[in-house]
This record gives structure tokens, C-alpha cells and sequence, in this order.
């Protein structure tokens, strides 16, 4: 049994959905929430599920644990350990006066470490120079149809710029607010939608976006299907699940990326390092969805998504990873 230690963002329950719709005995345990709890609670859950955790760990084949601060669960193992870091875990985490040496020790014990996203590969191989990226694969839903709106339809509603990332300052909300803000009093034939998430939410109600409540991934996909602009982070120089979903939709992106990220040539989309988001949000709706231009770069984002984050590609990459270190995947 291979045993994929905590979930960030569906990476590994689309992982493992896949082994074992091919017959692999690949199983998604959580850990207990951390954030936002007492600390004296989170400790004593995390003691807890750790002695449960101990009592199986010999009988696998391979533990694979999200989230740096959770190493702690492969330390001492007999098995294979691979650590999967995921963003504020070394952005944040790895500084922490707490954290940071479990963060560390974790980085320096596992037999292998992965690590979601591109600007954080740096620190990390500072700590292990084999550390490798392993990019968060879509679920495969992502990439069903999608539905094409008639020009008579898109006629009869209201352009919608649509702001698909969390209110808060890791992703640029005091930018995002600005835009949205902005594009609100600018245009107020315009929906201008967010979802009701994060920190700076209730400033972006009071801004003038509309917000909606939780939605399901197929309702999250809708809802920028019908969109005439996805906007998405503009911190980080990264792309967030929600960025390239709304590619591999074939949406308009405005989103931030860092060349240094993409060795050194960026995603297409619309860059917020050339232009404001309000600029690139209006340039498009101006040109409009039949634009050759603007058709172009969707596709080139669509192709892009494809290639680097399509679950398939990288289910077949894991489990070379996890063969490289003995583990035998024919059953």
C-alpha cells in the first residue's frame, strides 16, 4: 500500500483517484487541520494521529506526505518517504522559529522531495540539490468540453470579468482590489464577479464585486466559462489550480508570471508585469472573443496547460519517481 499523507489543493486526491482506478492500492489519509485552531488542541491531534500513523508506516510500501511541516510523520521511517512541498510551507514555514527546523529535518531525511511550484525550487535544493518540481496536475475534468457560446447569446448578457483567486494578500489583494474596484465604477454595464473567500472578501463586496458563496469544481468551471476575463494571482510570479483552469478553459487570463519561474519565458497570459490589470481587462473586452489575437494566446495557454499539468502525463511521472526509489508498481 502506498499512502499519500494530507491533500493541498486536490494534487493528490487526483493522484490517486488514477492508481486506483489502475488497480493500485494507493490510499488519501488526512492529517488534522493546523491553521486556525489552538495550539494545544492541533498538538495533541497531531500526537494522536501520529501513534496511528506509526503503527501501520512498516506495512507500506510508501509514504508520501504533504506539506513541509507534516515531514515529521516520515522521520525514522523503513520505508520510502517522499516529502511534496506545496508553497507557504517554504515561503513562510521554513522561516518560522517553530517550523522552520521541522521544515528542515524533513527536507533533509525524505528520500525524495517534490515541490508544486517553481519559485520555491531555489530554497529548497539550498537543502537538497536533488529536490525536483512536480507540477500540480488538473483534475481530469478540467479538460472535458468546453461549451461555445453563439455571438447571439453573448449579445444578450453583460460582459463579466471574473476574479477567481482568494481575497488575500498571498495572492495581491490589496492589487486586486484596486482593479476590481476600478473596473466596477468604470463599467458598471459589467458584472464584476469574485468568489466570497479569503481575508479582503468583505472589502471586495464593499468595492462593488459580486460575490458568490462555495462553489463545486464543475459550478467554479461553469462560472468562468461564462466569463469574458479571468483575473487570477498577482504576487507570486506563479500560476494558482484556478489560473489554469480558467486556461485550459480557454479564458483570457490576466495573472502575474515571472519569467525566473518559466525559465525564462512566460506563460501566455496576460502578463500584470506589462499592463495593469484594468488595462489588459478592457484591451480584451474591446477586441472581443472572435479576436485572432486574443484566440491565439488562449490556445497557446490551453497548449501550455496541457503539457505541463494534465493528470495523466504526471500520474506516469510519480510512479517513475516512486520506482527510482524500489517501490514495484505492477500490482
Amino acid at each position: 500500500m502506498i499512502v499519500h499523507l494530507g491533500d493541498i489543493a486536490g494534487t493528490s486526491r487526483s493522484l490517486v483517484q488514477l492508481a486506483r482506478n489502475d488497480g493500485l492500492d494507493w490510499v488519501l489519509r488526512d492529517v488534522p487541520a493546523g491553521r486556525g485552531r489552538p495550539v494545544i488542541r492541533v498538538l495533541s491531534d497531531r500526537a494522536g494521529d501520529l501513534a496511528r500513523v506509526l503503527r501501520i508506516r512498516g506495512r507500506l510500501e510508501l509514504l508520501h506526505i504533504n506539506y513541509g511541516v507534516s515531514g515529521y510523520y516520515g522521520w525514522g521511517a523503513k520505508v520510502p518517504v517522499v516529502l511534496h512541498l506545496h508553497g507557504t510551507d517554504v515561503r513562510q514555514d521554513l522561516q518560522g522559529r517553530w517550523t522552520g527546523p521541522v521544515v528542515r529535518r524533513s527536507i533533509r531525511s525524505a528520500d525524495a522531495v517534490l515541490v508544486a511550484t517553481r519559485d520555491i525550487l531555489p530554497a529548497v535544493t539550498a537543502l537538497r540539490a536533488d529536490a525536483q518540481w512536480f507540477a500540480s496536475p488538473l483534475p481530469i475534468g478540467a479538460f472535458g468540453p468546453v461549451p461555445e457560446i453563439s455571438a447571439r447569446a453573448r449579445a444578450q448578457r453583460r460582459t463579466t470579468v471574473f476574479f477567481a483567486s482568494r481575497w488575500d494578500p498571498t495572492k495581491g489583494s490589496a492589487e486586486l482590489l484596486d482593479a476590481a474596484g476600478e473596473l466596477a465604477a468604470r463599467h458598471p454595464d459589467w458584472d464584476v464577479l469574485g468568489l466570497d473567500w479569503g481575508v479582503d472578501a468583505p472589502e471586495a463586496r464593499r468595492r462593488g464585486v459580486r460575490l458568490m458563496p462555495f462553489l463545486t469544481p464543475p459550478d467554479l468551471r461553469a462560472s468562468m466559462d461564462r466569463a469574458d476575463v479571468v483575473v487570477g494571482q498577482v504576487r507570486l510570479g506563479e500560476l494558482g489550480l484556478t489560473d489554469l483552469e480558467a486556461m485550459v478553459r480557454r479564458r483570457p487570463v490576466i495573472a502575474r508570471c515571472a519569467a525566473s519561474h518559466f525559465d525564462g519565458e512566460c506563460v501566455p497570459v496576460w502578463n500584470t508585469l506589462d499592463a495593469s490589470i484594468v488595462e489588459h481587462a478592457e484591451a480584451i473586452v474591446a477586441a472581443g472573443p472572435d479576436d485572432r489575437a486574443v484566440r491565439e494566446r488562449t490556445e497557446r495557454a490551453r497548449d501550455w496547460v496541457r503539457r505541463h499539468h494534465h493528470p495523466l502525463d504526471l500520474f506516469d511521472r510519480l510512479k517513475r519517481i516512486y520506482a527510482g526509489l524500489g517501490v514495484d508498481l505492477r500490482h
